[in-house]
């Protein structure tokens, strides 16, 4: 079958008048997305794992917090409330909100937020964790507020709490798609969520479209998802201001895992690290001599925990609000100037 689509030349913009976003199609082997008229060849791998998103009784969980941050440095300042405060984040944020929904028609649907920086039990832990970050100041800290504050208008569930990362409680999400049997795609820029990603999940990049199962993960990193713990333990996470070890890159890294299956079976047995038929493997013996609880806190720190509550798979259930009601929500928090058009769009 041939596919014809519209290109535009890189000096010419496509038309101004949004199309609708919808699914992707996989027509002879090739994956369509009849947005960007972009065809590319897929995957056997792949090519089980796409159904997924054409899936009803898929489990979408979004870390909402990525794309609030990537909102607030893309957008400038020039959506306001009824106040004067700025709502670019806001604005920007709610833009990719819908543009999710509308794409996904989830059934099921968790949104996930950071309400623990500086606060949650890593920082006791380890207190150099995210040190590196700073707080949100005032305009930041509004505008995270009203995110969640309108994502849940729109019907979504929402989690978080100043204990555990939004990270965690995607995790919480994702036990729950378990304990039902049911595929599920984290719709994340997160390299740590994807220690979630199983056999019939996805890991998806939404703003660079990128999508990838287990299989193109592990090809990615060179482990298995699940074993990316163990991975940045020993490389280290700038992002998360984690060291990882000292003279222990990423390279070298995924040649230990490689070679051994855990943290556990790779420090009980340092000797078989110098006798690996690898150049510089008695270096690693010696660097890794003496770095045993440092590279399990690490590990710690990356790994996942789902908060200790109830989660049942009714409670992530999409159950959109009348468009009226979400006007009036809108106008009530000072918004119905700036984002009513965007809104309406969406219901239209």
């Amino acid at each position: 079958m041939l596919i014809l689509c519209a290109r535009y030349p890189k000096t010419q913009k496509p038309p101004s008048t949004p199309a609708k976003r919808r699914p992707v199609w996989v027509i002879n082997d090739l994956l369509y997305d009849p947005l960007g008229c972009a065809i590319v060849r897929i995957s056997d791998s792949y090519k089980e794992n796409i159904a997924t998103l054409r899936q009803s009784d898929t489990v979408y969980l979004l870390d909402s917090s990525i794309y609030i941050f990537q909102a607030w440095f893309g957008y400038p300042d020039n959506f306001h409330d009824a106040a004067g405060r700025p709502v670019n984040a806001v604005y920007g944020y709610l833009k990719t909100l819908l543009s999710q929904l509308n794409t996904l028609q989830p059934r099921y649907l968790a949104a996930a937020f950071d309400e623990s920086l500086f606060s949650g039990f890593r920082h006791e832990l380890y207190p150099p964790y995210k040190a590196n970050r700073a707080l949100p100041d005032e305009d930041l800290a509004h505008q995270l507020h009203l995110c969640r504050q309108l994502t849940e208008c729109l019907g979504v569930q929402c989690l978080g709490d100043a204990v555990y990362e939004a990270d965690d409680w995607l995790a919480l999400g994702a036990q729950t798609a378990a304990a039902a049997d049911l595929p599920k795609v984290i719709i994340t820029r997160d390299k740590d969520l994807a220690q979630l990603v199983g056999p019939k999940d996805l890991w998806w990049d939404w703003s660079a479209d990128l999508r990838r199962d287990q299989t193109a993960l592990q090809d990615h990193w060179q482990v298995a998802p699940d074993r990316i713990p163990d991975l940045l333990a020993l490389m280290g996470d700038s992002s998360d201001n984690i060291p990882g070890i000292a003279g222990i890159g990423a390279k070298t890294a995924k040649t230990l895992l490689q070679h051994f299956a855990s943290l556990e079976s790779l420090y009980a047995d340092l000797d078989a690290v110098a006798a690996l038929p690898v150049r510089g493997a008695a270096r690693w013996c010696r660097i890794l001599q003496n770095t045993e609880e440092e590279a399990f806190l690490f590990r710690e720190l990356i790994r996942l925990h789902p908060p200790p509550h109830p989660l049942p798979l009714q409670a992530l259930e999409f159950a959109p609000v009348p468009l009226a009601k979400l006007l009036e929500h809108l106008d009530t928090a000072g918004l119905g100037k700036a984002f009513r058009n965007l809104v309406t769009q969406f219901y239209a």
